[in-house]
């Protein structure tokens, strides 16, 4: 593209590989080769007068447009190497921001002060609709969302679905409930835009289970305020603390714990920087091992 620019601003393929450091036949093969690629004629040629074609004088702004902001994008790689800065868009469920990034942003904020991390609040499906439009640099998310053929993921470990609820709603000391002793309670459960929901659903019908929910919400929050006073909210956690006024039980599947994968995840299209995948490293080692 730079060879059509450079050709076309001067008028001679002479003129523009002496510019370009290139032979006259080299700098011919290149513009040729886009002239393929994009199947149009872009110069007219006449013994050795050449210009323009209709199509070549159509694209040339746009062309030029193209290598400037191919240069900006090359100055501010430069710029960023030199200073390391940046900006990091990571997207996380509401636990993982609460109980990890407020501890985790003031020390990376320290090791790191030229590395913004913008953090934004989302359910499992929205967070992988949000990386494929490109909104979101990174997601702590399940791993079910990354998709291999437009995701790159780390893992990062195991988050368990724990059932809260006052301590008389289950007899037993704080441990574990089957499926079929929690769908006989008023069931506070998370919308369809968390996996939480899908992984529970398809854990009861498996067990032959229906889990009907008396109150649905997108905030697990709410639901945890719900469980204080009635219902057993079901949600994700971590296991870095006890929540106030709930007992925590795992939730029994096939007699294991019922719990899935999360990863660091982003697009395959669109590699990350080296502080992004620094920033992954520091998440696993300052936090996660530890819950």
């Amino acid at each position: 593209m730079k060879s059509f620019v450079t050709t076309a601003q001067l008028g001679s393929v002479t003129s523009a590989a002496e510019r370009l450091n290139l032979t006259q036949p080299a700098l011919s093969r290149q513009i040729q080769r886009l002239e393929q690629e994009l199947g149009l004629p872009l110069f007219q040629r006449s013994g050795r007068n050449l210009r323009l074609s209709v199509h070549g004088d159509r694209l040339l702004v746009d062309a030029q447009a193209v290598l400037a902001a191919s240069k900006r994008l090359h100055d501010a790689v430069a710029e960023m190497r030199e200073g390391e800065c940046g900006l990091l868009r990571v997207g996380a469920c509401s636990q993982v921001i609460e109980r990890h990034m407020s501890e985790v942003l003031p020390a990376w904020k320290r090791d790191n002060p030229n590395i913004d991390i913008r953090l934004e609040e989302g359910g499992g499906a929205e967070l992988a609709r949000r990386l494929d439009d490109n909104e979101l640099h990174l997601a702590i998310n399940a791993r079910h969302f990354a998709r291999p053929d437009r995701f790159s993921r780390i893992d990062i470990g195991a988050m368990r679905v724990r059932a809260f609820c006052i301590p008389s709603v289950f007899t037993a000391e704080p441990g574990a409930v089957t499926l079929a002793q929690l769908c006989r309670q008023p069931l506070l459960l998370l919308n369809r835009w968390h996996f939480t929901r899908e992984l529970l659903e398809t854990a009861c019908q498996a067990e032959g289970c229906l889990a009907q929910p008396t109150l649905e919400s997108g905030s697990p929050h709410t639901l945890l305020a719900i469980a204080r006073s009635s219902g057993v909210a079901v949600v994700p956690h971590l296991g870095t603390g006890p929540v106030e006024g709930l007992l925590a039980h795992d939730i029994l599947h096939r007699g294991r714990p019922l719990d899935f994968e999360i990863s660091a995840i982003w697009p395959s299209a669109m590699p990350l920087p080296g502080y992004g995948r620094r920033f992954i490293a520091y998440l696993r080692e300052c936090l996660l091992p530890a819950s």
